[in-house]
This record gives C-alpha cells, structure tokens and sequence, in this order.
C-alpha cells in the first residue's frame, strides 16, 4: 500500500510563468537515465489528518517557499492502477513567481535537496513537446493548464 501524494504545480498568470523544482531520482537512475535530477511539480506524501489541499499548501512552502493564492483542482488519479495503490491529488496553484523566488529548498530533516526553476509558459509547452518532461503528473498539469490558461490569465 502506498501513501497517497499531492502535487502541485505554481503558476503565476501576470508573468504567465511556472515553477518547477529539480529532485535527484531513483527511477530514473535505475534505468540508467542520463536525467537523474528530474524537473517536476512540487510533491510529497499527504500526513494523518491532512486534507490534499492542505498538502498541497504545506509542501509548496517547504519545498520552495511559496505561499499559493488560490488551488485549481486538475486531477485525482492513480499513478498506475495495474501495478500501484498510489493516488494523487494534482493542483495548479496560482501564485507570485518574481525572478528571485527561485533558490534551494526542501526540508533538511528528510534529506530533501530541491532546486527551482522558473519557466515561461511556452517554454513549458515546448519542453512537453520535445518529451523532455519525463513525469506524468507534470506533463498532465501543463496539458491542463494549456486548456485552462486563458481564463487563469483572465481572473
């Protein structure tokens, strides 16, 4: 049985930019990938007694100092329903991202070492569409948020 997970990925629709963070990974070492360290949505496991979204909240500040303004609902899914119980609860949070937010994040106590990274919009469509984005939870949050983008930059 695994954890269920929250995942997030900030976006900011004045400069039409999102922030993803940069983790080493098992997978991907096990395969012998040359991207070990992953670019991804902010992630991590939901504790007793906390709701998905407060997950959510909690590891946009911890893995990258953020505080979200308002959480777009964008999924609720298994990882891999043939092989897994690992579901998540997927958001795009709308937020700030000025160009200094970027830095090393993470909490010490459970050995994190994150890295974020600003990304314009397009710039995170044509990394999707050179399959440079190798996790599902982040390709799945910019094909949603390519859809939904117009009205976010509306609000």
């Amino acid at each position: 049985m695994a954890t269920d997970a929250t995942i997030v990925l900030p976006y900011d629709p004045v400069r039409d930019r999102v922030l993803l963070v940069e983790q080493f990974r098992v997978g991907p070492l096990a395969r012998g990938d040359a991207t070990q360290w992953q670019l991804e949505p902010i992630a991590g496991h939901i504790d007793a007694g906390e709701t998905p979204r407060d997950a959510a909240l909690r590891e946009a500040q911890e893995e990258a100092g953020l505080t979200l303004h308002h959480l777009e609902k964008v999924a609720e899914v298994y990882a891999t329903p043939g092989t897994s119980t690992e579901f998540y609860y997927i958001f795009l949070g709308l937020t700030d991202l000025p160009d200094d937010i970027i830095g090393i994040g993470g909490l010490t106590s459970e050995g994190e070492d994150i890295r974020s990274h600003l990304m314009a919009f397009d710039d995170l469509m044509g990394f999707v569409d050179r399959f440079s984005a190798a996790n599902t939870p982040l390709v799945l949050s910019a094909l949603w948020l390519a859809r939904h983008r117009e009205r976010l930059r509306s609000r």
